[in-house]
């Protein structure tokens, strides 16, 4: 049975690549402007453009690192290996790694929801990850209480088992398809360029109605059309309206006094832009929005601290299930681990960087050769004993601590 009612599927509208039907379109507008978004045309709209690329660019950014468990620590898995070099070099044959989590992080921002083709070798081992088109996606509960995928592709639909989807799914009330945000922000998207549509309508026409032509008597269909075309230009608020009129037979010009903030509609567009950011959950301050002061601090390091946390984590964890889930056996779950590396995110501060290093060194938590490797340093000789220090130990024990003897003292 179906998870969500089928569709009569129509992904081609206008050209653009988003079903405005189906799975993947959770929710829709209640404007007549909002029901026409497509992702492309979401994507025009300046506060979209930026917390998708944002999202995306910062989680495809981010190091991804592969370790296998040993009885007291892990160690890293080597190049060579198939997870490693299937992420973090060339999933598929014409993407690298950055350019394939980018576009399937893109898709989980903007659908809600992200697939790729898993091949695999004849043992199981994954080779390839070939991104689909979330639109042209239904995913399908089968009897058995697993779930299937169908694929309209160009020639037919095409059916898939869930060992041959990698899916990526972002917050969801079944954890069977996640919600789309696109769908569900339409309405707000809609009266955004709703707008952005009006505004620049009305700048094109001149900015304002620049006034009425008043006659003292009702006028003929051919004294209207005559005087459309003699006066043309004074309404409309055309470029060329600069120039001298003579009105006569009785006509008069009434000048129209608007409101630039009325015409411009700046509070609308600044209310909107961030609705769409609460919608994505990005801080209005890192899309460009100087209009409001923000809370989560006043350094850099503080900003990416919080972005990290509250908008960047739910991807990475999304990405780091979903790695161990669709391309690990059960075996190599239980030793292998994935986590995304992210310290470069927190080291804009070369202060309390090294504050967080000299507390580590001076308490025995790091070596001073570990420390040496996260900031690219080469590793010197004597630097992995862990050390603390002693200036903080009882009297009675500092003999003891310094190699001083009572007798030598």
């Amino acid at each position: 049975m179906a998870w969500y009612p089928r569709r009569v599927f129509q992904w081609i509208v206008n050209g653009l690549a988003n079903a405005e039907t189906g799975s993947q379109n959770n929710g829709g507008g209640l404007i007549a402007e909002a029901t026409d978004i497509s992702d492309v045309r979401a994507l025009q709209l300046s506060a979209v453009w930026s917390c998708v690329r944002l999202i995306s660019e910062s989680v495809s950014c981010l190091p991804l690192g592969f370790y296998e468990r040993t009885e007291d620590s892990r160690i890293a898995l080597p190049e060579t290996h198939d997870l490693v070099r299937l992420l973090k070099r060339k999933p598929n044959q014409v993407m690298t790694d950055v350019e394939f989590r980018e576009a399937m992080t893109t898709q989980l921002v903007l659908w809600g929801n992200a697939y790729a083709k898993i091949d695999r070798r004849a043992d199981g081992t994954p080779t390839n990850l070939t991104p689909l088109i979330p639109g042209k996606m239904d995913v399908i509960r089968s009897d058995l209480g697993g779930v299937y995928y169908e694929y309209y592709a160009d020639t037919g639909i095409e059916t898939y088992q869930k060992r041959d989807i990698f899916h990526l799914k972002g917050f969801s009330a079944e954890g069977i398809v996640g919600f789309s945000p696109l769908g569900l922000a339409r309405q707000s998207m809609g009266l955004a360029v709703a707008a952005e549509q009006y505004s620049a309508g009305a700048f094109r026409r001149g900015g304002r109605p620049l006034g009425t032509l008043n006659f003292d008597k009702i006028l003929t269909a051919d004294q209207r059309k005559g005087a459309h075309k003699i006066y043309e230009g004074i309404t409309a608020g055309a470029v060329n309206n600069a120039r001298s009129w003579v009105l006569e037979g009785g006509a008069t010009y009434t000048p129209i006094s608007i409101p630039p903030d009325d015409l411009q509609m700046l509070q609308s567009r600044q209310f909107q832009l961030g609705e769409i950011a609460r919608f994505f959950r990005v801080p209005s301050h890192l899309i460009n929005d100087s209009e409001k002061a923000t809370s989560w601090g006043s350094g850099l390091e503080q900003l990416d601290l919080g972005f990290l946390k509250y908008t960047l984590s739910p991807y990475l964890k999304r990405w780091e299930t979903t790695i161990r889930d669709s391309l690990m056996r059960p075996v190599e779950q239980q030793r292998y681990i994935v986590e995304h590396n992210v310290e470069g995110m927190l080291r804009t501060d070369s202060k309390a960087r090294a504050e967080f290093y000299s507390t580590m060194a001076q308490n025995g938590l790091m070596s001073r050769n570990e420390i040496r490797k996260k900031e690219n340093l080469p590793m010197i000789e004597g630097a992995d004993d862990l050390t603390v220090q002693v200036n903080l130990s009882p009297i009675d024990a500092l003999p003891s601590a310094t190699g001083v003897s009572d007798d030598e003292g």
